[in-house]
């Protein structure tokens, strides 16, 4: 069970790269599809503007990589369809039904270049049936488990929305592709799903503010829980329900290359895992979190704890001096 964050869907090479990466695969995988790379931010502006210029960019946009890939007949049907929604009325669902296109065309461009390389692979539209909470829909249930579960052929399933009882499209909240991947897995059985991203894992910190910030080989659910609500990976915030209810599925956060991030049932070393920035002051997650609280530190949770302390210095006196422990 594979995500494919649309981070690394940015061009032609990209799609070709997920083909590659997708082909070695002992069995089949079912993969989750996000939209290209700043697809979705341009579709939610072309719901409210109803701009043809901007349509026409977003048409250009897939038009070149799928002319690139050789598949531009698969998309075409599809950005038509989208000039047509430009006609639309505004409405409770026009939102949803805007944002939808971006995992249309980047599973369709997916599955047809698969497909155009003789691999056996099958395209699924939307098929988790969700209430009418626009926006931010529940899944209620999954359509076309046995297929899905029948490892038979590549199933390429967009990622981020769903249907309503009427087949309106609905999305599940930004970043939810991870917990489309996470929900279809508990429902097919999945052991283990793989979010892959342009990062090589969750990081002891935000690289950007930490040079020396390392990736972590392995952190408990519970623990990946509140390091993702104190903001160090952009996980959605349903993304580990489904892998809770499951109880012995796991999630591996990495890259194309780097085995990343293992998050299971496990509670492993070190005490301090992960320091991101809450405010002027750091939040610190881990097993051994809640000790800080003698130290002036306000818990938020059961492994998270708030300092008055900027993460680069909690990174250098808590989180590094383990950090030889997790390599």
């Amino acid at each position: 069970m594979v995500k494919i964050g649309g981070s690394l869907l940015r061009s032609a090479g990209d799609f070709a790269r997920a083909a590659d990466y997708i082909a070695k695969f002992p069995e089949p995988p079912v993969v989750v599809v996000s939209a290209m790379k700043g697809i979705t931010d341009m579709l939610l502006e072309l719901e409210k503007t109803r701009s043809y210029l901007l349509y026409e960019e977003v048409l250009h946009r897939h038009i070149a990589v799928a002319r690139s890939l050789g598949v531009e007949d698969r998309v075409s049907p599809l950005l038509k369809e989208l000039e047509h929604a430009l006609t639309l009325p505004k409405a409770e669902w026009s939102t949803d039904h805007f944002a939808s296109f971006g995992e249309r065309l980047s599973a369709t461009i997916l599955h047809a270049v698969l497909e155009k390389r003789g691999i056996p692979a099958r395209l699924y539209i939307a098929p988790i049936e969700t209430d009418s909470r626009f926006g931010n829909a529940e899944p209620l249930r999954l359509h076309h488990r046995d297929e899905l579960s029948r490892g038979d052929a590549v199933a390429v399933v967009t990622g981020f929305i769903g249907r309503d009882g009427e087949g309106r499209y609905t999305t599940v909240g930004r970043g939810g592709s991870d917990y489309t991947a996470t929900y279809i897995g508990k429902e097919i059985g999945a052991r283990k799903v793989s979010l892959v991203t342009d990062a090589p894992g969750v990081m002891t910190a935000d690289p950007k503010e930490v040079e020396d910030a390392e990736v972590l080989p392995l952190m408990s659910i519970q623990e990946a829980i509140e390091a993702a609500r104190a903001g160090a990976k952009n996980f959605h915030p349903r993304t580990f329900i489904p892998v809770v209810e499951a109880g012995n599925m796991a999630v591996e956060v990495r890259s194309y290359s780097n085995p990343g991030t293992l998050i299971t049932n496990l509670y492993s070393p070190p005490p301090y895992k992960v320091v991101t920035r809450c405010g002027q002051g750091s939040c610190v997650v881990g097993l051994a979190a809640r000790e800080l609280v003698k130290l002036g530190g306000v818990a938020l949770g059961d492994y998270t704890v708030k300092l008055e302390i900027p993460p680069r210095q909690v990174h250098e006196f808590l989180v590094k001096p383990y950090i030889k422990y997790i390599k």
